[in-house]
């Protein structure tokens, strides 16, 4: 009789979580791929490297909503930003580039190209 119970009890609760985790899911965001995106390419000065200026202007630019992909080239001096703009502005993109704090540095804007069809 424990037995039944028991079985009976652990299949409830393992139906219980894959509903739970079934409504879950269906909440989680789509893919933003799903939606409109745009790329740019923006040229950036007052880079000194790549893993310290670079790196950490990518990097705050994927902690940011809307922002898709980033990829900033201390080398080349220019990043190539791809976003929702639905959700982002090539301003607001601008100006988490110009604000980002390494050291002393200042980063400017020099050109922005969309890279759109």
């Amino acid at each position: 009789m424990k037995f039944k119970v028991l079985f009976l009890f652990v299949t409830i609760f393992t139906l219980a979580t894959n509903v739970s985790l079934a409504q879950e899911d269906a909440t989680l965001p789509t893919e933003i791929e799903n939606s409109s995106s745009s790329t740019i390419l923006v040229g950036i000065d007052g880079m000194a490297c790549q893993v310290g200026c670079a790196d950490k202007i990518s990097s705050n630019l994927m902690e940011t909503e809307g922002v898709v992909s980033s990829e900033i080239s201390f080398e080349n001096k220019n990043g190539l930003i791809t976003f929702d703009p639905t959700i982002i502005s090539i301003e607001e993109i601008e100006t988490v580039i110009t604000g980002t704090k390494v050291k002393d540095y200042v980063y400017t804007i020099n050109t922005v190209t969309s890279k759109d069809n």
